[in-house]
């Protein structure tokens, strides 16, 4: 494995004040994906947490540069009921909204602009991805693989649409502005965006890493949103980790200029952790010799890094077919299907995978094997 050279954030990406160093996982896997590379050509980087000395925004402090980063794709949206819901629900609130010629960024998976085409109110989606992973369906979605650049837009937007994507903007506040600056008054941005404070709180894996790398917050929404000359309209929740947003153009907008960002919850999740692992390696010493691990992503990368005991894992197991018979990268584990667990009388998963554990695990009590125990 290789040590790669990070991008350093030494400035707040809220108040540009210095960041304190909180907690470093040292070498950690830079993708949260499978590959069917070399182990030893998998590159590592310190993922370094810090919280801003002025204002508390809880963010990293080191960055992968991002052709690097996103040199793949781990097929992010795409498997579980979940994620199905979630895609449905978000493209009817869109419509709420959007008409007309619309420019979605970061929509590789093409769910949402596949869905959105039906409508007549839409004219025209652009998509703005580097790793487009389906294939449109309708005439009306104009793919563009690569990031988006508002030099490269055409035709003025009515609306801009993003699921998911501004917890993975390194500059947010920069980012979003330049998106706002191709839209004229009254026109709309409508987004889906993690609460990642809520996840943090929960104790979630894939709350913040290598691609999520600040503490995004509906209070920080707000402050990027009145920055950047836009009003929120309407706010949905679609669970207590997740919510849909509405913006609309407004130029008279006021910038909100009194802050602050708890960041408790940091400490609190890496003290949590350390207890964690100690019990799951406890459980682990009492059980058999049929054991997992659900999650070919970064679940698994993080409970490796933080001292899992793998001696006894003979699988991962993941129900993204992309993923299966593949290596989770930075580790030499092969993943599987969870169907296997059928050809074991009583096998042990561990399974920590955050929003997505119940539904996984009844997937496999009802349908697999419901002899099956975990260690949650």
């Amino acid at each position: 494995m290789i040590k790669l050279n990070t991008l350093k954030r030494t400035n707040c990406i809220v108040c540009d004040n210095k960041l304190a160093d909180v907690k470093t996982i040292k070498n950690f896997p830079i993708f949260m994906g499978t590959t069917n590379k070399p182990v030893e050509d998998d590159l590592l980087a310190d993922m370094k947490f810090c919280v801003c000395k002025n204002c508390g925004c809880v963010q990293l402090g080191e960055l992968i540069p991002l052709d690097v980063l996103y040199s793949d794709s781990h097929s992010p949206g795409v498997v579980g009921k979940s994620w199905q819901e979630h895609h449905e629900k978000f493209s009817d609130f869109v419509l709420k909204y959007a008409k007309g010629n619309v420019v979605e960024i970061g929509g590789s998976n093409l769910i949402l602009a596949n869905h959105l085409q039906k409508s007549q109110k839409i004219k025209n989606i652009s998509v703005y991805d580097t790793n487009i992973i389906s294939e449109p369906v309708s005439k009306k979605i104009i793919l563009h693989n690569t990031f988006f650049k508002s030099s490269t837009i055409k035709n003025k937007p009515d609306a801009i649409i993003h699921s998911h994507l501004i917890e993975h903007l390194y500059n947010p506040f920069a980012e979003i502005n330049e998106m706002c600056q191709l839209l004229d008054d009254n026109s709309h941005m409508i987004i889906s965006m993690p609460i990642i404070d809520n996840m943090m709180l929960s104790k979630f894996s894939n709350a913040m890493n290598f691609e999520h790398t600040y503490g995004l917050t509906i209070d920080l929404l707000k402050i990027i949103a009145s920055r950047t000359k836009l009003k929120i309209i309407d706010i949905q929740k679609f669970n207590e980790y997740c919510c849909f947003i509405a913006l609309v153009k407004d130029s008279n907008v006021v910038e909100k200029l009194d802050y602050y960002f708890d960041n408790n919850y940091i400490y609190d999740y890496f003290n949590f952790y350390k207890k964690e692992i100690k019990r799951i390696n406890n459980e682990l010493l009492k059980s058999g010799k049929n054991i997992f691990i659900f999650g070919g992503h970064i679940f698994t990368q993080f409970l490796l890094s933080a001292g899992l005991d793998n001696t006894k894992i003979i699988n991962i197991l993941d129900n993204d077919q992309s993923k299966q018979n593949k290596r989770l990268y930075g580790t030499n584990f092969i993943v599987k299907s969870p169907k296997i667990l059928k050809n074991f009388s009583e096998p042990v998963v561990v399974l920590k995978a955050g929003q997505y554990t119940q539904e996984i695990k009844s997937d496999i009590l009802e349908n697999i094997n419901p002899r099956t125990k975990f260690i949650l």
